[in-house]
């Protein structure tokens, strides 16, 4: 059986990236059929900044894109899947790695580490080599505690000071094998031993998330590229143990049109915001699938489902992709499409009551503005002349237009476009000097869909009342 988890820290809202993790281990997890599980666990150890504001948003926010787990904090499954309500267990696995000789307490000040963080190079070793710091990995920890005789460190635990517990690394080194990135090398002494237990006794994120896939038997993680260095010292726990290894599967951040980190200030934005402004989960959906991933051309982006069914590992790209907004536009375009302009209606009309005494008549307009107006927000801005009447300056021959449009019959778009255009004729007007004041009389803008459906969603009676004021 597949099992997969999406882990997020509830120290804010989902964004793109997170929503791409989450999409692509939910997908994963239902290329199985009904031999996949999807776990929802919320990683709250960081008690400062957790905020259960922040957790009920990104469940709200991933059911919302339709990416529903079998197990998660809400009680699916039956098992805690929250950090904060499982510390009994991870006290359990410290005690074994106690047992084993695998940790010992670390009494450096956080004055002493922020030395050692800001020297670059630690003391009695080697700096950092090139890749290392290519991957984002901190300085390492230069041992000095584990020196410490066991009589000592209890003397000073008995004192009152309180350690922390780091994870005594072994002299081999970390191997494992990437299902996108491929073998990845952890040379001994590369890795410094890394803190398993703060001294307040709370978990870090390294333990809780190895001893969590562990006991919530994860077969296969995909996350981040970032997370390389975390899953070697993740890796180093579960073998000091004895405990089988998931797969990792790391895949490409997701970089700005600039090829930064995304962040507020290069374009990340949260899918709160995009559900605010209008987009749709199926449009954001298909996006993500695209994102170091192609579903190919057989597979409709709009079905997890039927992207499931395509989904795998070995067809992850390793190349960073790039965040572009008219990228989803487009997929938001799309799917605006393949709801249908009845459907899209309706939606416009719960939102703006008023717009329910127009019927169909939308429907001709919609199909006309959904190229420029995608999102239903806009799309509805754009409409708001249906219902809001506009102000605007009545030339002379309104009237006398509004006289021959309510005797036109059929009342049809190309009865409408030969009246106009056979008015404008008749008057020797240019298409400017016609054209513009009467799009600024009904619509009350410069820009808009074609006239002669301006006047088919208006109505004849309508229409006829604006122009002849």
């Amino acid at each position: 059986m597949i099992r997969t988890r999406f882990a997020p820290s509830p120290t804010g809202e989902l964004h793109i990236g997170g929503a791409r993790t989450a999409l692509f281990n939910f997908l994963l997890a239902r290329s199985a059929g009904g031999q996949g599980r999807f776990v929802l666990r919320i990683d709250d150890t960081d008690a400062e900044r957790s905020r259960r504001e922040f957790e009920f948003k990104l469940m709200e926010d991933l059911r919302w894109l339709g990416l529903d787990w079998d197990e998660g904090p809400d009680g699916p499954g039956g098992v805690s899947c929250r950090q904060s309500e499982r510390l009994g267990l991870y006290a359990e696995w410290m005690l074994r790695l106690r047992e084993a000789g695998a940790v010992y307490p670390c009494f450096c000040s956080d004055e002493r580490l922020g030395a050692l963080r800001r020297a670059g190079a630690l003391l009695g070793q080697q700096p950092l080599r090139r890749d290392q710091a290519a991957r984002g990995e901190p300085p390492r920890y230069d041992g000095r505690c584990r020196a410490l005789s066991s009589g000592e460190a209890e003397r000073r635990i008995a004192s009152g000071e309180k350690p922390c517990w780091r994870f005594a690394l072994g002299s081999e080194s970390i191997v494992f094998e990437d299902a996108v990135r491929g073998r990845q090398v952890f040379p001994a002494g590369t890795i410094g031993d890394f803190v398993l237990e703060r001294s307040d006794g709370m978990p870090t994120y390294l333990f809780a998330s190895a001893v969590d896939d562990l006991a919530m038997e994860i077969t296969h993680v995909v996350r981040g590229d970032e997370h390389v260095p975390n899953t070697a010292r993740q890796l180093a726990i579960l073998d000091r143990l004895g405990c089988p290894r998931p797969v990792f599967a790391h895949i490409p951040m997701i970089l700005s049109a600039d090829r930064q980190k995304l962040s507020k200030r290069t374009g990340s934005t949260s899918i709160r915001e995009y559900r605010e402004r209008g987009f749709l989960p199926e449009g954001l959906v298909a996006y993500l699938a695209t994102l170091s991933w192609s579903p190919g051309d057989s597979v409709s982006p709009f079905s997890l489902e039927s992207l499931a069914g395509a989904f795998s590992l070995d067809r992850i790209s390793r190349s960073s992709p790039l965040h572009d907004e008219s990228h989803l536009l487009h997929w938001q375009r799309e799917a605006m499409r393949r709801r249908g302009t009845a459907r899209v209606r309706q939606e416009i009309a719960e939102r703006d009551p008023r717009f329910e005494v127009l019927g169909d008549r939308l429907d001709v307009l919609i199909g006309d503005l959904l190229d420029e107006h995608p999102l239903t927000g806009e799309l509805e801005q754009a409409l708001a002349f249906l219902v809001e009447r506009p102000t605007g300056e009545r030339t002379e021959w309104m009237p006398i237009l509004a006289s021959a449009l309510g005797k036109l019959e059929p009342w049809t778009e190309e009865e409408l476009n030969g009246l106009l255009r056979a008015f404008m004729r008749e008057r020797g007007m240019k298409g400017k000097e016609f054209f513009h004041p009467l799009r600024l009389l009904l619509t009350g803008g410069e820009r808009g869909a074609a006239l002669p459906l301006v006047l088919l969603a208006l109505g004849r009676e309508e229409a006829v009342s604006r122009l002849a004021g």
